[in-house]
């Protein structure tokens, strides 16, 4: 497949059924051309021919109108976090087919063998939705960390403890199929921008707190890699100058604040984070107002060096009372550039829970269906 199947694919999945007339006009390429895309696309099932809506309400003819066919095609997601991984199987709109979940202790990580987990959990969700392993499209894996820029690597997850970890090569050789790699929370925002409620958004910044505070930045379409690594790292900004040691090695990180466990024992819990958990903090004023202080002035940082159009909340910060919403409008305003005062909007996530899965599927998607690179 070539780049103009891709770019077709991509009209589709963005903007739904046209007519002939309509995407060649859109994608700019001739009626041969078209033609001979559409022919190749109908016939490995990636379309369909139906109706399409003209103007005036005026029903094309079948044979002049196209439409993606999202159930023609699968992909595997898989989202690792710190001592949790969750995977699905989704059609070609990253909508979930199937999806599971397992825990692994974060003391002993071997990559091997969360691989090997996660190989037998793809396996079994094929099955279960009837797709021979060997039929899917190709896997996408979101990790706590940054990647190489050949999105095949986890260069370092400080909560999982790795480096340097060749998590596509692992995967390939475990089930001969193409798979990407990429910072979870980065592919987080990619769904959002694709399939979510990030659609048509200049610039997206998806927030992420469960174990640690990470972050994802989309401009006009496409992830923002910084270095090539794809990490934002929101969750260091240092807030205080003397404060808690971060795992990073730093002092006063918005981390040391706003994450699980500190979370946790300002809540006065043990044991596993409940959902409510920002909910249960929000009960001690004090410890509250800290938090809510501290994730203003990094967001207010980001803001102003990112310009983020909208800012999505995932994880904890997407489970919040609606008061951590009302006092981030107050108070982010006055502490940003003008310019950017009408323009922010911040909304909770659109995928829940599943959010990092649908996450790595939206990478393979793009990487392995989308760009026409394999088909």
């Amino acid at each position: 497949m070539g780049v103009h199947h891709g770019h077709i694919l991509r009209i589709l999945r963005d903007e739904g059924p046209q007519s002939r007339a309509d995407l060649s006009r859109r994608s700019k390429l001739s009626a041969t051309t078209l033609t001979h895309v559409t022919a190749a696309l109908l016939r490995d099932g990636s379309i369909l021919e139906g109706e399409v809506n003209g103007p005036n309400g005026v029903v094309g003819r079948p044979a002049q109108a196209v439409k993606l066919a999202p159930e023609a095609r699968s992909v595997a997601g898989v989202h690792i976090g710190a001592g949790n991984v969750q995977v699905a199987i989704t059609d070609l709109l990253a909508r979930p087919k199937a999806t599971a979940a397992f825990a692994f202790d974060t003391e002993a990580a071997d990559p091997d063998e969360i691989v090997g987990q996660v190989s037998r959990t793809i396996t079994e969700l094929a099955a279960e939705v009837q797709v021979e392993t060997s039929r899917l499209l190709g896997v996408g894996i979101g990790v706590p960390g940054p990647v190489d820029p050949a999105r095949r690597t986890a260069l370092a997850s400080i909560n999982v403890g790795w480096r340097n970890v060749p998590l596509a090569d692992k995967l390939e050789d475990a089930l001969r199929l193409p798979t990407t790699v990429e910072h979870n929370v980065s592919a987080m925002a990619l769904a959002e921008s694709r399939y979510g409620i990030g659609k048509n958004v200049p610039a997206l910044l998806y927030i992420y707190l469960r174990t640690g505070l990470g972050a994802g930045l989309m401009v006009d379409g496409a992830p923002f890699r910084p270095g090539g690594h794809g990490a934002v790292e929101l969750g260091h900004i240092q807030i205080v100058a003397e404060g808690k040691r971060c795992a990073c090695g730093n002092v006063g990180c918005l981390e040391t604040f706003v994450c699980e466990r500190a979370l946790m024992d300002a809540a006065g819990l043990k044991g596993a984070a409940p959902d409510n958990l920002l909910a249960r903090v929000e009960k001690n004023s004090p410890a509250w107002d800290v938090v809510v202080r501290h994730l203003t002035t990094a967001l207010a940082s980001a803001v102003n060096i990112l310009s983020p159009d909208l800012i999505v909340f995932g994880g904890h910060l997407g489970e919040a009372p609606q008061s951590l919403f009302e006092r981030l409008e107050r108070d982010l305003p006055p502490r940003i550039m003008p310019h950017m005062r009408d323009i922010l909007n911040l909304k909770r996530a659109t995928f829940g829970a599943q959010s990092g899965a649908i996450g790595g599927a939206a990478v393979a998607l793009d990487q392995f269906f989308y760009s026409g690179a394999l088909h």
